[in-house]
C-alpha cells in the first residue's frame, strides 16, 4: 500500500478548494444583478423609477427635489412674489403657469388668478365671468395726489354704488357686473321702474333721468315702434 505523507495531504487539499472556487466566482458574478460604476445619467433596467420622484401636474415640477430645495414656510406671505406655501409639505414651491391646476389664487405665477380649479392670466379671469367685460372685483381706489380722499370713477369704470362714481354718472348693471354710466339727458330712451317682483334682473340697466326730467312714453303723432319708448322728458 501507497503511503502519502501527511504534508502532501494538506497541499492537494488546498489546491482542490482553490479550484472550486473558481469554479463558482464566474458564474456567482454573471448571475449577480449589482451593478457598480455606472456611467452618469445611465440608470439599471431593473430598477424601478421611485413614486417620489415622478413629476407632478404634467411635468412643470418634480415635488421631492423642489421640496429639498424649497425654504420652509408656513403660509404664501413666507415665499418670494413667484411662489407659493405648499400645506401639505409647508415648503415654498414655484407657482403655477397659466392653464396649470390649483386651489387658490397664491398658486398662480404674478398677473394670474385661479378659476374653476386653473390659473389664467387675469383678462382671461375677467372675460371667464362677464364676457368681453370687466371682472367683478372692485379695482383699487385711486387718490389725489396731494390728498387721501378717494378719486371718484369714471365711465365705463367699476363700482359698488352710485356715490362711488363721478358727478353726472350713475353705478348701473352691465352684464354682471356694474359700472359708472352717464345720467340720462331730455329726450334719451329710458327704462320705467315697474313694481319689485314684475321682472327678472336687467343685464344692461340705464341711469334714472336727470334732475327735473322724468320718464313716460312718448305722445303725439309717432310710429308703433316708437310709441312703446319712454323718454326722458319735463315734468
Amino acid at each position: 500500500m501507497f503511503l502519502v505523507s501527511a504534508p502532501v495531504i494538506v497541499v492537494v487539499c488546498f489546491t482542490l478548494c482553490a479550484c472550486i472556487d473558481d469554479s463558482y466566482d464566474g458564474p456567482i458574478q454573471l448571475n449577480s444583478n449589482a451593478i457598480k460604476n455606472l456611467p452618469d445619467g445611465v440608470t439599471s433596467p431593473n430598477q424601478a423609477a421611485s413614486p417620489d420622484l415622478l413629476p407632478s401636474d404634467g411635468g412643470s415640477q418634480n415635488i421631492a427635489i423642489d421640496t429639498l430645495q424649497a425654504r420652509n414656510c408656513a403660509n404664501d406671505e413666507e415665499c418670494s412674489a413667484d411662489e407659493f406655501c405648499n400645506d401639505s409639505r409647508r415648503a415654498c414651491l414655484k407657482c403655477r403657469k397659466p392653464r396649470k391646476r390649483c386651489a387658490r389664487d397664491a398658486m398662480c405665477c404674478p398677473g394670474n388668478q385661479c378659476v374653476t380649479g386653473k390659473c389664467l392670466s387675469s383678462y382671461d379671469s375677467g372675460n371667464h365671468h362677464v364676457g368681453h367685460n370687466r371682472s367683478l372685483e372692485r379695482p383699487a381706489e385711486r387718490t389725489h395726489p396731494g390728498g387721501s380722499q378717494p378719486l371718484k370713477a369714471q365711465e365705463s369704470e367699476s363700482c359698488l354704488r352710485s356715490s362711488d362714481c363721478a358727478e353726472g354718472l350713475c353705478c348701473a348693471r352691465h352684464f354682471w357686473s356694474r359700472i359708472c354710466k352717464p345720467v340720462l339727458t331730455s329726450g334719451q330712451v329710458c327704462s320705467k321702474h315697474k313694481r319689485k317682483g314684475s321682472q327678472g334682473v336687467e343685464i344692461f340697466q340705464r341711469c334714472d333721468c336727470g334732475d327735473g326730467l322724468t320718464c313716460r312714453a312718448l305722445k303725439g303723432r309717432t310710429s308703433k315702434a316708437t310709441r312703446r319708448l319712454n323718454t326722458c322728458q319735463r315734468r
